[in-house]
């Protein structure tokens, strides 16, 4: 396929953000193997719903089953490909999935699991050499009225209450539009996309306060002097930490977990189509040129460097195999795309 260009969401979010990036990532094919804490969670997790969901497929599988296997999905995961995941972020990535099926395993009578991580190619209408793929989370059959959805699903330190400019962006978000085409090209009509959304608790164990920091009351006739409430004289245990996490969570589920059917007009399939297919071909001409121009605005777009920015600014070459790995495919999770 060496003469086509496969298009995918990353792909278009890469170049969007900054031209050098998409080039280093998927023309020549680098990836940072440093450990990302917040992406390797994300995928942590995603690892864990894709059991939880597949669990359903078929019937419902009997109490508990499904987060047992969603458990089970994260503990593999770590072990073989996140094993810089903490013992910290593993319980609270543990307590967060018990939460997710005690939030949504009722409504699971209302769906039938087609399918998870259902991959898809669609040649872009009037541009044969260009492909859009993909996969949907999960494609889903609304057992009330027949109708098809796909679900996807994000972990997000975002604000999820309605209204928030996250539910805002998704109004003109591509991959929404994409996945629609995807279904389509699978044969389906799909009705929508339940946009399953859960928020990262960014809470660690508290610590210990410092002995020169701590402050104690007044010894009294009924009481010895203590610390003051807000102070500690241990750190945290785990289990503490759990319990304390599990509070939160339940005290506002709906921090945490959000669900919404994003619906798509026609038309604006098409105008997302539109952008899409310029882009697409900005990126063919770019790889064709050998093109990519750096985007200073971008290397600390999250709050910490980019993963190429010691090398675009020169100190770093990219065959420096304790920072960098050059990937045989540059999208090693998509089968279509490498045939």
């Amino acid at each position: 396929m060496s003469d086509i260009e496969v298009i995918t969401k990353s792909r278009l979010s890469a170049f969007a953000t900054c031209q050098r990036l998409h080039d280093l990532t998927y023309n020549q094919g680098y990836r940072s193997i440093a450990p990302r804490e917040l992406a390797d969670f994300g995928s942590l997790f995603h690892a864990g719903l894709d059991q939880w969901w597949g669990a359903h497929v078929g019937a419902e599988p009997l109490p508990g089953i499904a987060l047992a296997e969603a458990i089970g999905g994260m503990v593999a995961y770590r072990a073989e490909q996140a094993p810089a995941i903490d013992d910290t972020a593993m319980a609270k990535a543990e307590l967060l999935m018990a939460a997710y099926d005690a939030r949504w395993a009722w409504s699971m009578c209302e769906w039938e699991v087609l399918g998870v991580e259902v991959e898809f190619m669609v040649v872009l209408p009037g541009r044969k050499r260009l492909r859009i793929s993909g996969k949907l989370d999960k494609l889903l059959r609304k057992r009330a009225d027949g109708t098809i959805w796909f679900v996807e699903h994000k972990t997000t330190g975002a604000d999820l209450r309605a209204g928030s400019t996250y539910w805002q962006k998704l109004r003109m978000d591509p991959q929404v539009s994409i996945y629609h085409l995807g279904v389509r090209e699978l044969g389906y009509e799909p009705a929508g996309c339940l946009y399953d959304v859960i928020d990262r608790p960014d809470q660690r164990p508290l610590l210990a306060t410092p002995v020169e920091l701590r402050k104690y009351t007044k010894p009294t006739k009924t009481e010895p002097s203590r610390l003051y409430a807000n102070q500690r004289d241990a750190d945290e245990t785990l289990d503490e930490f759990k319990v304390r996490l599990a509070g939160l969570i339940g005290k506002e589920p709906e921090a945490y977990f959000a669900r919404a059917e994003v619906i798509r007009l026609e038309s604006e399939i098409e105008e997302s189509l539109k952008d899409v297919t310029e882009m697409a071909l900005q990126i063919r001409t770019g790889s064709l040129t050998g093109t990519a121009a750096r985007n200073p605005d971008a290397c600390f777009k999250y709050g910490r460097p980019c993963d190429f920015h010691d090398h675009c600014s020169g100190l770093v070459p990219l065959d420096d195999v304790t920072r960098f790995i050059k990937l045989d495919s540059v999208h090693p999770e998509l089968s279509l795309a490498n045939m």
